[in-house]
């Protein structure tokens, strides 16, 4: 079979290439087209697409800078390898990105004669990749608000390991950059708690081995010696290789363990006081029992005194022993009170209370050691007489008297008590529909540390300077009976300046 010319193997390799063909003058003119490019541009043949007058240089790239670009590697090169733009469909003017490679033909002398090359349509490719680098930026944009570190770590045959990705959130969990963790992938190692590492060891080797999920806490010593307690849930990941790959997340547990830590010291310190205020309840139960036979025989023995002198003593000693009976009674009394409000048994009947009776009441029954202490106590009726709150009348009664009465023994000969219902302004969105008892007095007035041991159990403020009565409960009794009925009790007081206990409930309605 005769040979075909070699011109004609060319005219047949330019018609039939499946991808664009082209020559072209260093201008940019269109001076051969090849059937594979005419279609890619929208024309039917290459008559049809010389016809058109292409103008490559100026009409063909989207960019126009990218003709610049191609004709400065042809100058320095001699040639354009893979060079991808972004260009229009001729006839369409619609957008595909191309691949070129081309060259230029120079004659006998050396002087430019035109370009040749291919060129690819490459849309779909440029698609994809831009899609696949969308939704890799779209997955590190999440992957970087994830809170704490998300990582991928390479298990080598020889037990190290090297970390393949680690997210931005490694800064504010470890303080370290993630090129660190990336550049030596032993240095979260490093970094476990030495109390924590042979456990950590022992359960990653074992989830390891298994290719099993892995959950687990310990702490971690930063590089600036600050402890944190992190949590790693981590899993085996699919890889291409032979290589063991793991994907996980380490995250902040500092406060949640705290949080926790502070849960089980409340809860053992509320153990704790409810099996104080059980022993108390039950020691003040089993107190009362011989102690009312002790002030039953006192009180005859007061009775018929006898005769004499040593009878005159004998009545002496139990009337002492009587005063100290009842002291020790008025303590049980209030120490049953307390452990049960403390504990939730105290019941209570909330109606609405006049305050202006309740009041009068109280003030009577502390008139007689108020004369005998000296103290003036003053009733400033309210405005609305028919001023009327929330409570257990038996209750309120005992907590105004205990404050009347303390005001009352801290106070000095011509003092005075003050007494006051004041109904709260709906200003105070804190204590709209609700009634102020405002307890004042003259008295020398309380210091800082004082005011924050006022309602302690057993503390009694400058019992050292005199000899004056109580158990030292009435107040931490009077704050639990207050908050038992929905209210609040303060004091506002400054040295020299005299108290102020304001007991706030609520407001009674007409309808209540």
């Amino acid at each position: 079979m005769p040979q075909r010319p070699a011109a004609d193997q060319f005219s047949t390799l330019f018609e039939f290439l499946p991808i664009g063909a082209y020559r072209s003058s260093p201008q940019g003119q269109q001076l051969r087209a090849n059937p594979a490019l005419a279609r890619m541009n929208g024309f039917a043949s290459e008559a049809e697409h010389l016809a058109a007058q292409c103008d490559i240089a100026g009409r063909w790239y989207v960019d126009p800078l990218r003709r610049d670009v191609f004709m400065r590697q042809m100058v320095q090169q001699g040639q354009v390898v893979g060079f991808e733009s972004e260009v229009f469909r001729y006839r369409t003017r619609e957008r595909i990105w191309v691949r070129e490679n081309a060259h230029l033909v120079r004659d006998a002398l050396g002087r430019p004669l035109f370009f040749e090359g291919t060129v690819e349509d490459i849309t779909e490719r440029v698609r994809d990749r831009l899609a696949l680098y969308a939704s890799q930026q779209q997955m590190r944009q999440i992957m970087e608000m994830v809170p704490g570190m998300v990582y991928q770590v390479m298990l080598l045959p020889d037990g190290q390991r090297k970390a393949t990705f680690i997210s931005g959130g490694v800064r504010e969990l470890l303080g370290l950059e993630p090129e660190d963790l990336l550049a030596d992938g032993m240095l979260m190692h490093r970094l476990r708690h030495p109390e924590d590492r042979a456990r950590i060891e022992a359960e990653t080797n074992a989830a390891n081995a298994a290719r099993r999920p892995l959950h687990l806490e310990f702490r971690v010593v930063l590089p600036t010696g600050q402890i944190k307690w992190v949590q790693v849930l981590s899993a085996a990941a699919p890889t291409a290789d032979s290589h063991d790959v793991r994907v996980g997340v380490v995250v902040d547990v500092t406060a949640a363990k705290l949080a926790e830590k502070l849960r089980l010291e409340r809860d053992r310190a509320a153990a704790a006081d409810l099996a104080k205020s059980a022993f108390l309840s039950r020691v003040s139960h089993e107190l009362r029992t011989p102690l009312n036979a002790v002030l039953g025989f006192a009180q005859l023995m007061e009775l018929d005194p006898g005769h004499g002198e040593f009878s005159h003593r004998q009545l002496a000693w139990t009337r002492q022993a009587l005063a100290s009976g009842r002291h020790l009674t008025a303590l049980l009394d209030d120490l049953l009170d307390l452990s049960s409000a403390q504990t939730g048994q105290l019941r209570f009947n909330l109606k609405a209370v006049p305050l202006q009776p309740l009041i009068e009441e109280a003030c009577t029954m502390l008139s007689g050691e108020a004369t005998a202490a000296g103290v003036q106590i003053r009733n400033e009726p309210s405005a609305d007489g028919a001023l009327a709150l929330v409570a257990d009348r038996k209750r309120l009664l005992q907590v105004l008297g205990n404050l009347l009465s303390n005001a009352i023994k801290y106070n000095h000969p011509g003092g005075w008590v003050q007494v006051q219902a004041v109904p709260v302004g709906t200003d105070d969105p804190d204590a709209a529909d609700a009634v102020e008892l405002r307890v004042a007095d003259s008295g020398p007035g309380l210091d800082v540390s004082q005011r924050a041991r006022l309602f302690q159990p057993f503390e009694r403020l400058n019992a050292h300077a005199g000899p004056i009565a109580g158990t030292g409960l009435g107040l931490a009794l009077s704050r639990q009976l207050v908050e038992a009925m929905g209210g609040r009790i303060r004091v506002d007081s400054e040295p020299g300046h005299g108290a102020v206990f304001s007991l706030r409930l609520p407001r009674a309605t007409a309808r209540a």
